[in-house]
């Protein structure tokens, strides 16, 4: 996994800000859910498109917390990157960075139905557990998904970040989960991305000024 430290001046921020180093330190687990992004083989399996190695190494981490979260009461929510055309589709991103065959494959692999969208192997979703196709990278950009509405019907205000990448997808539905007047906080040790750096500077930029940043063992210990 990645590191999970933050440099100083993050958690230095958030200390003059709020007077301690978590600003969420007590959590509602019936107003709580683990929303886990785009966990899914186009970016788990070995040799997939936009393979992101390290987050095979997650997947104890987020069964982890969703066990612990569903025992208190809590909400788990799984959501998927699905391309289902029209309008809203991104082919136009997909074509100026994967141009050619790659861009074609990303394509295929995250078509609706594809057998890449499917969720990785080792995940342990359950029959109670919110499912949600996103078409944008944020699960809580107006009209890309319908899981803002689904949270909201269960009573959540507070929504723990999970899954790939950690400054891509996850990052921009944390950011716009914060703007949608939900609670965040991102788990450090059960996010993902393509490199340490890109994993510590988004964390740190979300922790400054967006919400919290946690492990995994400190949200489910915030649980009241």
């Amino acid at each position: 996994m990645h590191p999970d430290d933050l440099p100083a001046w993050a958690t230095d921020r958030m200390i003059a800000k709020h007077g301690r180093r978590h600003a969420f330190d007590r959590l509602e687990p019936m107003r709580t859910a683990l929303v886990v992004i785009d966990m899914q083989a186009f970016f788990t399996a070995p040799g997939a498109p936009l393979e992101i190695p390290v987050a095979r190494s997650i997947i104890p981490a987020i069964n982890r917390c969703a066990a612990g979260l569903r025992e208190r009461g809590g909400t788990v929510a799984w959501v998927v990157t699905e391309l289902r055309g029209g309008v809203r589709e991104w082919h136009s991103y997909f074509a100026m960075t994967n141009p050619g065959a790659r861009g074609d494959a990303a394509r295929a692999g995250l078509r609706a139905g594809a057998p890449l969208t499917a969720l990785a192997e080792g995940l342990a979703p359950e029959p109670g557990d919110i499912r949600a196709a996103k078409d944008r990278f944020s699960a809580f950009l107006p009209g890309a998904s319908p899981l803002p509405g689904l949270l909201r019907a269960r009573g959540i205000d507070t929504v723990l970040i999970a899954g790939t990448l950690t400054n891509v997808c996850c990052d921009t539905s944390a950011r716009d989960a914060m703007m949608e007047d939900f609670r965040v906080i991102m788990l450090s040790d059960a996010n993902a991305t393509r490199s340490d750096e890109e994993h510590r500077a988004a964390l740190a930029a979300f922790l400054g000024t967006f919400g919290d940043v946690q492990t995994v063992d400190e949200a489910l210990s915030h649980l009241a």
